[in-house]
């Protein structure tokens, strides 16, 4: 995803606290003020390859935005204050663009299609649990280097929806930039980490917060 009106989109952040505040007013306002700088940058989006010239598919993903923003009465922009104190060096328009990143990859991912698969949900979790113990016997090993054989169409969604739900924005990116073979020199590049170790890390964690979530639920 470009960095394209990242500074106007950092001039957003004043919303957030009025709008988690319960100031409806906010919302309508951000709404205005986010639909064309988020059209803006699908359409010079990487993540969304040759469907960022179809201004219907930015349109889709741009609402996409928007809807995960208002669910669960704001619960992602109740993230956002943690996220920035937890990233000083960042702002709302980093913020904003790594969940549109996010959506974008989803989008493109449904406009290709997934077939279907009928694996029931122990089992499906215990397949899960086994590929991420693999990844991750200790803090020194260095299979991080390979990537998941979790090409199941069904196994890789489960693992990606229960990632967007769990995860903070810059761990689901960098999660998602792995999987689909990203090195760790250009995750810490798109996520302006100040090395590739610090990539490394991050990935780490979200591989193991993912691996607790399976353990807890390989017998259910």
């Amino acid at each position: 995803m470009t960095a394209l009106g990242d500074s106007e989109l950092a001039t957003l952040a004043p919303y957030v606290p009025r709008i988690v505040g319960g100031d409806s007013a906010a919302w309508t306002q951000l709404i205005t003020e986010l639909e064309p700088r988020l059209v803006e940058l699908l359409r010079r989006s990487r993540t969304l390859g040759p469907l960022r010239h179809n201004v219907d598919d930015c349109r889709a993903v741009m609402v996409s935005v928007l809807e995960r923003l208002n669910r669960d009465d704001f619960r992602a922009l109740r993230l956002f204050e943690p996220w920035a104190k937890a990233h000083p060096d960042k702002d709302f328009g980093d913020w904003i663009r790594i969940v549109t990143a996010n959506l974008a990859r989803d989008h493109v991912s449904s406009r290709l299609g997934h077939a279907e698969h009928g694996d029931d949900e122990p089992a499906l979790n215990k397949r899960m649990l086994n590929t991420l113990a693999s990844l991750l016997p200790g803090d020194d090993d260095q299979r991080l280097a390979f990537r998941p054989a979790i090409t199941a169409g069904q196994l890789a969604r489960e693992l990606l929806d229960y990632a967007a739900l769990a995860l903070g924005p810059a761990q689901l990116l960098a999660l998602r930039q792995w999987m689909d073979g990203a090195s760790f020199d250009e995750i810490a590049a798109e996520l302006g980490l100040a090395t590739p170790r610090a990539a490394d890390k991050l990935v780490r964690a979200a591989l193991a917060r993912l691996r607790r979530h399976f353990e807890d639920h390989v017998d259910d």
